[in-house]
């Protein structure tokens, strides 16, 4: 019984021993070693059957003063736009994903503009509009924990919107028009991603740094004139205020 009491107490003193050791080393650990340690071992983010949703956002808010434009010069104007995009994707295989991105956008424009025929109009508009793009995303690890990484999503997206415009002439020679808007899309939008907090992530986004857009308006002015406009566009341009920033988390990205 002697020799019990003693190898039981030798058991108690060497676990409490190593929980103080565990303790004194957690102690000694910053708070970055200690969020760092997460990802040192089983962490695979862009594994095959891993899952991924996010969500991101772009802001623009521009003043005018007396500055030109195609066609046209604006005196004084502010225009807001917004872009709210809702991620989702599943891993095909180690690095590859396929998705979808929604992505819900909205501008508003007022102030004053001074057409080529010397008219100052007062110009209030507002657009909305709402797309769908598939995608397939392709990731490249920059450190070996996968911490940081360039990714590019190749994207093919369609959708509609209406823009709503009203300019008032002279103070009392009012239009009003209505515009149907499709919208086709094809582009390349590099951006990198940083997990900071386990699976979460940010993501900073550069969109269509090449691509393609075809444009189709069915416009109505006053309720009798119509009209339809139709434009293509090919673009290879680095444009700051197109960047998205998002948030990102994947699902299975910690194995045990």
């Amino acid at each position: 019984m002697k020799l019990f009491y003693l190898i039981l107490s030798i058991f108690i003193l060497s676990v409490s021993f190593s929980q103080a050791q565990s303790e004194d080393s957690i102690k000694s650990k910053n708070p970055y070693d200690l969020m760092s340690n997460y990802y040192d071992h089983g962490f695979s983010p862009f594994a095959k059957k891993n899952w991924y949703v996010g969500l991101a956002f772009s802001l623009t808010d521009e003043k005018f003063d007396n500055t030109p434009k195609l066609l046209e010069r604006v005196i004084a104007g502010n225009e807001l736009n917004y872009d709210l995009t809702f991620k989702g994707g599943y891993f095909i295989g180690n690095y590859v994903m396929v998705g979808a991105n929604f992505i819900y956008s909205r501008d508003r424009f007022s102030g004053q503009v001074v057409q080529q025929s010397t008219d100052t109009l007062t110009r209030q508009n507002i657009s909305s509009s709402g797309r769908i793009v598939p995608l397939i995303k392709t990731y490249f690890p920059l450190t070996k924990n996968h911490r940081l990484s360039l990714f590019n999503e190749l994207g093919f997206g369609f959708g509609f919107g209406n823009i709503l415009t009203r300019n008032i002439r002279n103070q009392d020679v009012i239009e009003k028009s209505f515009t149907n808007e499709f919208k086709f899309t094809a582009g390349l939008s590099p951006g990198i991603t940083f997990f900071a907090i386990e699976n979460f992530c940010f993501e900073v986004q550069l969109n269509n740094l090449i691509g393609y857009e075809l444009t189709v308006q069915d416009t109505k002015t006053n309720e009798t004139e119509s009209s339809r406009t139709t434009k293509n566009n090919v673009n290879f341009s680095i444009n700051l205020l197109s960047l998205n920033l998002g948030l990102a988390y994947y699902f299975g990205a910690k194995k045990p």
